[in-house]
């Protein structure tokens, strides 16, 4: 009887242990083990937990110095049974080849409302970051070989248009310039297309080239965002073509039409540098939405026709 309960007193012992030894464990990983230089790489922390405890997270971008921090992404978390699984998920990139190891994350947790902090560590992460293999006994050619486009016949068609109203113009002139050799002078309107007309043509144009559906992904965003810069430098008369991102969202802020589109030209230059200086490869919905985000920038800063009052006469 005595050898039973001390037998039971033992299992009893090695459960409760067991449990408070999983009421909170933390996990690193990368989706992959080896990349090529430049790609991106996804680091989660996975940490479970008992649902009355308070988890903090540091800041893991001043942690983790042997990767370049891209973004973090929103935290992920589930209910299982009395715990809760949070995911915390990080992109990262690396331009140098060679084995990196990740190190360590300390995460911190409160019992039960307690103030007294515990630390518990994840485990470190290996990876392998490859170059492009140059074999330098064949001769250099391009990575790719060129792509042959099929004809735009819509591009050739505004080609046409517009040679053909070069020509008209030139006829027109031709005439300004024979009535005033004779002493008759005619004056020609000038036409003046706004700029927010100019800037949706280009981008109902560049939407019809289905550039990125072909595999033209940087072409694309090049193009879209030239339209865009061109479009700030006639709307709000500052030369968008030479600034950076960071400091024409700064210009944008400070003009009463600019304040309206901030959030969404921020969204918009975010992903068009990503594509330019991290080499990232959006998927199909971030290309159409920058289309979007284009076509409301425009739209939404067309300015406003001016109602006049009517006057009023006094008897």
């Amino acid at each position: 009887m005595v050898k039973t309960l001390r037998l039971l007193s033992v299992i009893f012992l090695f459960s409760f242990l067991s449990s408070y030894a999983q009421e909170m464990t933390v996990s690193a990983s990368t989706d992959t083990s080896s990349y090529m230089v430049g790609d991106y790489i996804t680091y989660t922390i996975e940490i479970r937990h008992d649902k009355y405890f308070a988890v903090y997270v540091p800041s893991i971008k001043d942690s983790i110095k042997v990767l370049d921090f891209i973004r973090a992404l929103p935290v992920e978390k589930k209910n299982v049974g009395e715990n809760v699984v949070e995911y915390h998920k990080f992109i990262f990139s690396k331009y140098d080849s060679g084995k990196v190891t990740i190190p360590p994350i300390q995460i911190a947790y409160t019992k039960y409302q307690s103030g007294n902090k515990i630390f518990i560590n994840t485990n470190p992460v290996s990876i392998v970051v490859h170059t492009l293999p140059v074999n330098t006994q064949e001769d250099i050619k391009d990575v790719k070989e060129p792509v042959k486009l099929p004809p735009n016949w819509l591009l050739i068609a505004v080609i046409i248009l517009l040679a053909a109203g070069f020509l008209i113009g030139i006829y027109f002139f031709y005439k300004y310039y024979k009535k005033k050799k004779g002493g008759v002078v005619e004056s020609i309107p000038e036409i003046k297309i706004p700029p927010y007309e100019v800037a949706l043509n280009q981008l109902h144009l560049l939407e019809e080239k289905k550039l990125w559906q072909q595999g033209f992904i940087k072409e694309y965003h090049s193009e879209i965002t030239e339209i865009i810069r061109r479009y700030f430098e006639e709307r709000f008369n500052f030369r968008a073509l030479e600034m950076t991102s960071a400091e024409i969202l700064a210009l944008l802020s400070y003009l009463d039409d600019g304040k309206l589109i901030v959030d969404t030209a921020n969204k918009f230059f975010s992903n068009a540098d990503l594509v330019k200086f991290a080499k990232f490869q959006p998927i199909p919905t971030v290309n159409d939405e920058m289309m979007s985000q284009a076509f409301q920038i425009v739209n939404e800063t067309i300015p406003k026709p001016v109602v006049a009052e009517d006057n009023q006469n006094v008897q």
